[in-house]
């Protein structure tokens, strides 16, 4: 599997080199808009209804909705400055925490971490640490252009990075208003438990495969089969080559250096993670389609100029 990036972990004044892989991947069935009379995907137009005109990218501009109707324009620099950086940053360890402490319900994504550079003994040495001590890393992390929190924690011989919602993001469950209920009776638990016993078993995933997917493939083999298909232009995908990184470190003067630092210093920032290929498939798509529109913006330009020569 091809890292997505390459950077450092960085704790105390150690940086360990270490690359990012994609630990899940969206399956769900995914449909394209066409045309139903030509079968051609259609285009999504980016209009400004009150100068009632198509616009180019360049005019367009993020903004934040601060009152109904009113919004904040900012630019790409002005986001990004914000964010402390230009460019990706890496994994910086902020404290080490017990993981039974995290809620599942902060948990969003999750990413596999392996080891970077000529040399792992830096990133075995840490995931050793964290075997023995039962911790887990909280860390912050930049992927693409935003800082997350995320947990890095040992997962056999690599780690894995799952990445934490914040605070605010989370909505208390005793929001929640909840109808008067009564006890359960003693008969009415001991039905319970003995459903709960009967369907009891060992956790296997591949048990439940998923039938939406394996009925919509089904199906759109049943219609291939029928030659019932839209055939339209599209073209391919460049595929970006992985990028590599990483250095020797000499850990036992760092590690020692590092216990010498107050615990309450920041960690030291770690050098910016190559990015080689983009985090999602719908990232990548979101990309793809947005140097489709400008190409396709170029070319009614270039044919008004060969009229005129």
């Amino acid at each position: 599997m091809r890292a997505m990036w390459s950077g450092e972990i960085a704790f105390g004044l150690v940086t360990i080199p270490a690359k990012l892989y994609s630990a899940t991947k969206d399956l769900t069935p995914s449909f394209h808009q066409l045309h139903t009379e030509c079968g051609s995907r259609i285009s999504m137009v980016r209009r400004c209804n009150k100068c009632n005109r198509d616009l180019e990218w360049g005019e367009i501009g993020k903004g934040y909705e601060v009152a109904k109707g009113e919004y904040a324009l900012f630019t790409k620099e002005e986001l990004a400055k914000m964010d402390g950086d230009d460019g990706p940053g890496g994994i910086d360890i902020v404290e080490f925490i017990d993981p039974e402490d995290v809620d599942n319900v902060f948990f969003s994504k999750s990413y596999w971490v392996g080891p970077g550079g000529k040399s792992a003994r830096g990133f075995s040495l840490l995931r050793e640490a964290l075997v023995s001590t039962k911790r887990a890393a909280l860390c912050k992390v930049r992927i693409r252009t935003r800082t997350q929190l995320a947990m890095l924690r040992p997962r056999g011989k690599l780690f894995a990075l799952d990445m934490l919602r914040f605070a605010d993001e989370v909505v208390p469950g005793d929001e929640i208003v909840l109808p008067d209920t009564k006890d359960a009776t003693e008969r009415e638990l001991q039905l319970a438990l003995n459903l709960v016993d009967q369907l009891s078993g060992e956790f296997d995933v591949k048990k439940h495969p998923d039938e939406y997917r394996a009925a919509v493939e089904a199906a759109a083999a049943e219609k291939v089969e029928r030659d019932e298909v839209a055939r339209g232009a599209d073209e391919g995908e460049e595929r970006v080559p992985a990028g590599v990184g990483g250095k020797v470190i000499d850990l036992a003067d760092l590690l020692a250096r590092s216990l010498q630092v107050a615990p309450a210093n920041a960690p030291r920032p770690a050098k910016g993670l190559k990015k080689t290929e983009p985090a999602t498939r719908g990232e990548k798509a979101a990309d793809k389609e947005e140097e489709a529109a400008k190409e396709a913006e170029k070319k009614p330009k270039k044919r008004a100029a060969g009229k005129r020569g």
